[in-house]
């Protein structure tokens, strides 16, 4: 059984050279964990920022109708 995903709204902050950069991010995942891991992913590879220089702050899960990603609420709507 496929369990459902959810979206996430993670907020931190990220090494970028010498300065700490602020982000905000929504993912898509099953669990906070799996949230946490995707985010992780998707700096790491746009950024080349390592997994220990990304500081979380904050996750918490976000209903559909307070999605502001548009790719994310269309993928949530369709399953």
């Amino acid at each position: 059984m496929k369990a459902d995903k959810k979206a996430y709204k993670i907020k931190g902050n990220f090494l970028m050279g010498r300065n700490w950069q602020f982000f905000t991010k929504e993912v898509m995942g099953e669990s906070e964990e799996k949230a946490k891991e995707k985010l992780f992913s998707e700096l790491g590879s746009k950024h080349r920022v390592k997994r220990r220089m990304i500081k979380i702050d904050s996750i918490e899960e976000i209903s559909i109708d307070k999605i502001e990603d548009p790719v994310i609420a269309h993928l949530l709507k369709e399953s």
